[in-house]
């Protein structure tokens, strides 16, 4: 005698299971998607059961008013090369720099020539970068005791007067070549690491060229130019933007960079730009 079946039952449970199991997999699936893992941030607040649903399928939940107190702007610094901050620079006054760089010469010496390996020499030094560093150093993007205290007491008028006349001592760094494109001849084949690091950097660690900013052959605009430059000065910056202890570099390039650098390449950099008479 065959079992009366109604329309809605099945011969066999096999397809019940399944559509139990899909029900199952899709509740499962949409409490961990939805509620546990969306409701975290990165850097942020855990958020609650229907922001973190609405997070999750791409539409705001914050009803919250536009006026609502906001964390203040961070900014590396107040410069932007603007006609008007190019303009100010050079119409820097050499005579009057002479004055009031000799508030420098006990630790930059004179003529802009430091005797101190940890302290940069500036003779030859773009007046651009001189005037930047000095307004990061008065606003606090900077920071270091003695020249925060000096930058302080120094107008804009003024670093751009003393930019200008650092810039053009002689026997400093040797002369910038500009704007431009690197020098040639080198690539990531070169066997010296060091060599690539500086003409080609490291594409796989999103490590631009050195030379790109920095020379030789080439100068970014607020970028120093480091051949010449004492080698313990350049690889103590460099460890300061990796550590996070300098933070006015803008667009946050050399924190990024020196971050990805190992100590040893650090040195190794350093050492390739002091020792400008070698290349």
């Amino acid at each position: 005698m065959v079992r009366e079946q109604g329309p809605f039952k099945l011969s066999h449970p096999w397809p019940g299971i399944a559509w139990s199991t899909v029900a199952v997999v899709f509740v499962v699936s949409f409490l961990v998607g939805f509620l546990v893992l969306g409701r975290f941030q990165v850097n942020g607040p855990t958020l609650g059961a229907w922001a973190a649903i609405c997070r999750a399928i791409g539409i705001s939940s914050d009803r919250g008013p536009a006026s609502a107190p906001q964390p203040p702007l961070q900014t590396p610094t107040r410069i932007a090369w603007t006609p008007a901050t190019l303009a100010r620079i050079a119409s820097g006054s050499e005579q009057h720099g002479a004055f009031v760089a000799l508030n420098c010469t006990v630790c930059h010496g004179e003529q802009g020539v430091s005797s101190s390996t940890l302290i940069p020499t500036l003779a030859g030094m773009s007046p651009a970068v001189i005037y930047k560093q000095l307004d990061d150093y008065r606003s606090g993007k900077r920071l270091w005791g003695v020249m925060s205290a000096i930058a302080a007491a120094l107008s804009e008028q003024d670093s751009a007067d003393v930019a200008v006349y650092f810039a053009r001592r002689p026997d400093g760094l040797p002369p910038i070549a500009g704007e431009g494109a690197p020098e040639g001849g080198r690539s990531l084949r070169q066997r010296d690491p060091t060599i690539r690091l500086v003409f080609a950097g490291d594409p796989e660690r999103g490590i631009p060229p050195c030379a790109a900013c920095h020379g030789p052959g080439a100068q970014k605009l607020g970028a120093p130019a480091l051949r010449g430059q004492h080698v313990a000065y350049i690889e103590r910056q460099l460890a300061a933007f990796a550590q996070g202890m300098r933070q006015n570099d803008i667009n946050q390039q050399m924190r990024v960079i020196s971050h990805e650098l190992k100590p040893d390449e650090m040195h190794a950099v350093a050492v390739y730009y002091g020792m400008a008479d070698s290349h």
